[in-house]
């Protein structure tokens, strides 16, 4: 019973055969299924920017970001996790980001009543060109109904039935909220085999919306892998930064995580992007782009002997040291070798200007 209701059980199997990454174009995938939402596993997606709004950063005054996060550890029931140590990371990437409005609920603080008010009280305020940000990181389950389904806690850290809250929940939370303009992204890092978060079911059609998650194998015997997708998301961010990428759709930025996911944790961590019906995610600019100099938190730890201890103390779990080549961090590239990878495989263009093509006059926008 307690595994029904905070997740899959562990077990033990043959991990399914990976499948090739080729280039996925959503809009020919959405035109073949009758514009459902496309979601793709463990592929390259189109990486080139191919969006009308850039990232907030350039339009600080207008664009706003709203983000939230929700973290458990599950400390007071049998099946402990690390999320919260690298959900503090993604706090400190988003604070540098420029969110101008952060919500970062912990252990404890996350119950169905907080989050689905924190949920509202944010969405309330997103106009027609901001982000509303949702990052979760924790169990996921099936609720009785077959619902994929957030596994929050109660006062006390117990999990049970009524401390689910389900994917449409949460969906028809924000759709309700939102302005029907304002770009919404899911980040979900769970040990669930579902992210959780469904863009084929519920009102998404004509919604600028992706979904970006790291669920987990059934077949994985570990639970608990110290938050591989989120590492791997700030390490892509990392690099995008290095090669001098501050401007680059949601696609690039997928890419980037497949990358890093191969490069430094031996593809270990399954990784799935889906977009809104007739939406894809070259359409959408990656909005959370830190300044210069930003490291990612692996990067941050790692020196010539391999990751300092004494750095990685309260950054970074033991969990994931395990399944962390070390040898892979803070190697240099080839700035046209990786932009390409990362677009895709497809052929190098460089977008002449920056700035997005949303109205604004060349006086207010920063970057022309």
């Amino acid at each position: 019973q307690a595994h029904r209701l905070v997740g899959n059980p562990p077990c033990r199997g043959r991990r399914r055969r990976r499948t090739a990454r080729r280039p996925v174009h959503a809009s020919a995938a959405g035109v073949a299924c009758g514009m459902c939402a496309e979601r793709v596993d463990n592929q390259q997606v189109n990486g080139q920017a191919n969006y009308k709004r850039a990232a907030p950063i350039f339009h600080s005054e207008d664009h706003k970001m709203y983000m939230l996060i929700v973290a458990l550890d599950y400390k007071e029931t049998g099946r402990p996790m690390t999320c919260s140590t690298a959900a503090r990371n993604v706090e400190e990437l988003a604070r540098q980001c420029g969110v101008q409005w952060l919500t970062p609920l912990y252990n404890e603080e996350c119950t169905r009543d907080a989050v689905l008010q924190a949920v509202k009280n944010k969405t309330a305020k997103c106009g027609p060109d901001d982000f509303f940000i949702f990052y979760f990181a924790g169990h996921g389950a099936e609720a009785a109904d077959g619902s994929q389904a957030c596994v929050l806690v109660d006062r006390r850290g117990q999990v049970s039935a009524s401390t689910l809250l389900k994917g449409h929940e949460l969906a028809s939370a924000v759709l309700d909220g939102c302005d029907e303009g304002t770009r919404l992204l899911f980040l979900v890092d769970t040990c669930f085999s579902s992210p959780i978060v469904d863009l084929d079911r519920g009102s998404w059609e004509g919604r600028h919306a992706i979904v970006v998650a790291g669920p987990q194998n059934p077949s994985c015997a570990e639970e608990d892998r110290g938050s591989i997708f989120t590492h791997a998301c700030m390490l892509a961010i990392d690099k995008l930064s290095k090669v001098g990428r501050d401007n680059y759709s949601v696609g690039m930025f997928f890419n980037a995580v497949l990358h890093e996911n191969d490069l430094v944790f031996s593809s270990k961590q399954d990784c799935v992007v889906q977009a809104a019906p007739g939406f894809s995610p070259d359409a959408m600019a990656w909005p959370l782009v830190p300044p210069l100099g930003y490291q990612a938190p692996l990067s941050r730890c790692a020196g010539p002997g391999g990751i300092r201890s004494d750095a990685a103390r309260g950054v970074l779990s033991a969990a994931l040291l395990q399944h962390v080549k070390q040898e892979a961090l803070n190697v240099p590239v080839s700035i046209e070798e990786y932009i390409s990878l990362v677009q895709g495989q497809s052929l190098f263009q460089m977008k002449p200007f920056r700035a997005c093509h949303a109205g604004c006059s060349r006086g207010s926008c920063a970057l022309q």
